[in-house]
C-alpha cells in the first residue's frame, strides 16, 4: 500500500538520479580503497571459511550489521544538527515523499561519511569477503526498502515481539515526513532507547495496514 498518496514529481525523480550515480562513484573508490587495502596487507579480511569457523562466520556478519546500525544512526542523528543539516542532508530531505532513488540520493560529504567506518572496521576485525558482500547487500536492501513509499510487510508485524524491532518502510517514510525522528537503518533499538521513535509510529503503521 502507497504510504503516502501523492506520487513525486519527475523533477525529485531527476534530482535523485543524479545524486545517487555521484553515490555510487564514491562507492566505488570505497571498493577500490578496499581493494587496495587488503592488496597492502592493511586488512582482516580473510578468503577460507575454515580459517575462524562457521560459529564465527555468522557472528562477524551479526555484529557488523550491528556496528553499522549504531554508527548509522548516530551519524544520521548528527547530520540533523542545525548547521550541518542545511549545508549537507538537507540534499537527501529535498525527498519529503521517498522513492527506492532516494535511497543514495545523498550530498557527496554524506556519503563519504557513511563509509568513514569501512577501512577501519576492516583492519581492526577479521572479515571473511563474503561476510562483506552479504552486509553490502542487506545494506542496499533495507535502504531501497525504507524508501519505497510503499508499506511491504504485514498487518501483523506490530503483533510480533520481533517486529517491534524491525525497520520498516512506514519507519522511515516518518523519518522523511516528520524529519527529527526514526533515525535508525536496520533496527528501531536505538531510536526507542534514545528516546528519538516517533510516537505515533505503531499506530501509524497499523493504520496503513488498515487502509490495505
Amino acid at each position: 500500500l502507497k504510504i503516502q498518496s501523492a506520487f513525486p514529481t519527475n523533477i525529485q525523480l531527476i534530482s535523485e538520479i543524479l545524486y545517487s550515480t555521484s553515490t555510487m562513484l564514491i562507492f566505488s573508490f570505497m571498493v577500490i580503497l578496499v581493494l587496495y587495502l587488503n592488496q597492502i596487507g592493511y586488512t582482516k579480511i580473510y578468503f577460507n571459511i575454515g580459517d575462524y569457523g562457521i560459529i564465527y562466520f555468522i557472528s562477524s556478519l551479526v555484529l557488523i550489521m550491528l556496528i553499522h546500525d549504531l554508527y548509522f544512526y548516530l551519524s544520521h542523528r548528527m547530520m540533523h544538527n542545525e548547521r550541518i543539516f542545511p549545508i549537507v542532508h538537507s540534499v537527501h530531505h529535498r525527498s519529503t515523499n521517498p522513492t527506492p532513488w532516494t535511497a543514495f540520493s545523498i550530498h557527496p560529504i554524506e556519503a563519504i561519511i557513511q563509509l568513514a567506518w569501512i577501512p577501519f572496521i576492516i583492519m581492526l576485525l577479521p572479515l571473511h569477503y563474503y561476510v562483506l558482500m552479504i552486509w553490502s547487500f542487506n545494506m542496499t536492501i533495507f535502504n531501497i526498502i525504507g524508501h519505497l513509499g510503499f508499506e511491504i510487510f504485514p498487518k501483523q508485524l506490530m503483533s510480533y515481539r520481533l517486529g517491534k524491532f524491525i525497520f520498516s518502510s512506514t519507519f522511515h517514510n516518518l523519518h522523511h515526513s516528520s524529519v527529527n525522528c526514526n533515525y535508525g537503518l536496520y533496527l528501531i533499538i536505538w531510536d526507542d532507547l534514545l528516546k528519538t521513535l516517533h510516537e505515533n509510529y505503531k499506530d501509524y503503521y497499523n493504520q496503513i495496514k488498515l487502509d490495505s
